[in-house]
């Protein structure tokens, strides 16, 4: 999927794209806010490595920072459904934005609701 999305340079568009809309779009506000104090920029590396070997491409995640246990990693923060659907609601704002096709941002944000929902499972 790493090739058919476009790459690292995709990937990084996309990331840089979702942060922005995350950043200044009213509709994602309770989600922008569970990064309050934190380094956006290295948010976004995070995420761009993340989907790097998410999507089969170069496991950059997994060689800077170790295994992603992304419940673990996001345990502290107040993620409840509210912030999820607005992260939905950034990456598929992002996607929009994006070269990648139609089919393969259907299927993405298939596998990112399936994430969302897992990180928010049992969070208000």
């Amino acid at each position: 999927m790493y090739q058919e999305l476009g790459g690292e340079e995709v990937i990084n568009k996309l990331v840089d794209d979702f942060y922005q809309i995350m950043s200044h779009d009213p509709k994602a506000r309770e989600c922008f806010e569970t990064h309050a104090g934190k380094d956006l920029k290295e948010s976004g590396e995070k995420l761009k490595a993340f989907l790097s070997g998410w999507t089969g491409g170069p496991q950059l995640y997994l060689e800077k920072y170790g295994h992603p246990r992304l419940r673990m990693r996001h345990f502290p923060f107040n993620i409840g459904k509210r912030e999820g659907e607005q992260w939905l609601y950034c990456m598929n704002e992002a996607l929009q934005l994006s070269t990648i096709s139609q089919s393969l941002q259907l299927h993405l944000m298939e596998a990112f609701k399936n994430v969302v929902q897992m990180l928010t499972e049992g969070r208000s």
